[in-house]
């Protein structure tokens, strides 16, 4: 399983590759024409603050939405710096990677600090085949054993953001029916590239996620409706939230 992880890591696409059947790829003009998606990075970490990374700081809570994105599936974005994983228990007391699984309802956490994702275990775990006896530093595509049965998959897709993305390997699942979970620490990319953390094919850009203070919040380089509401600019997100655009469409859920 390491070794099909490994491979998986080096046929990463590269960022700057055309989508394939996207006008650029096929050297046609759409109606959009998007700036890159690096550009719209830096234009979304500038105009959110002076550094997006340091809005979410170290032990506040984590804050946890469910997004249903049309023709594509759902998933669980948590926000945050540290993320605990750990057995299905009452909700007051929920790890934020709650698994239907014969684990401690507190196994280990995941933690984003220094630039560098580490996990610390309380219980038997491994990383890559290696067993965690103490916290220990994760690279961008790891593979992550608990109690020798529940096998996760822990990825970090895009090398224009450090959130992760958690994909479940084993029949182990989560409480709620996802298709995986972001651990959002900067920003979270819904797009229609490979390596983009949701990959969205139809959609004709990225569209960028980031919490600023605790408020979900969306960027796009083309215009958005949110709610309804025609945006060019930063939208905020709460819950029951509805975006659209050209091609796309997603709903917003707080997790309470």
């Amino acid at each position: 399983m390491s070794e099909a992880i490994s491979d998986h890591c080096s046929r990463l696409p590269r960022v700057d590759a055309p989508v394939p059947g996207s006008p650029r790829a096929e050297g046609r003009s759409g109606r959009i024409q998007p700036r890159s998606t690096g550009r719209i990075i830096r234009d979304t970490l500038t105009r959110a603050g002076d550094t997006l990374r340091g809005l979410v700081v170290p032990f506040l809570p984590t804050h946890r939405w469910m997004i249903w994105i049309d023709g594509v599936g759902a998933w669980q974005l948590c926000s945050g710096r540290r993320f605990s994983v750990g057995a299905a228990g009452p909700d007051s007391a929920a790890a934020d990677i709650s698994l239907l699984a014969n684990i401690s309802r507190r196994h280990a956490v995941l933690e984003f600090e220094h630039d560098q994702w580490r996990l610390s275990a309380e219980h038997p775990a491994t990383v890559s085949g290696r067993k965690v006896e103490q916290p220990v530093g994760l690279s961008r595509c790891a593979e992550i054993c608990l109690a020798d049965r529940v096998k996760l998959k822990f990825r970090v897709p895009s090398i224009l953001s450090s959130s992760a993305v958690i994909d479940f390997e084993s029949s182990h699942r989560p409480t709620r029916s996802v298709d995986g979970m972001i651990l959002m620490v900067d920003h979270c990319l819904l797009g229609p590239r490979s390596d983009h953390h949701v990959p969205c094919p139809f959609w004709p850009d990225v569209v960028v996620l980031y919490d600023q203070e605790g408020q979900l919040r969306c960027r796009a380089p083309f215009p958005l409706k949110v709610s309804g509401r025609t945006v060019s600019e930063s939208a905020a997100l709460t819950h029951g939230t509805i975006v659209e655009g050209e091609e796309l469409r997603f709903r917003i859920e707080q997790i309470r």
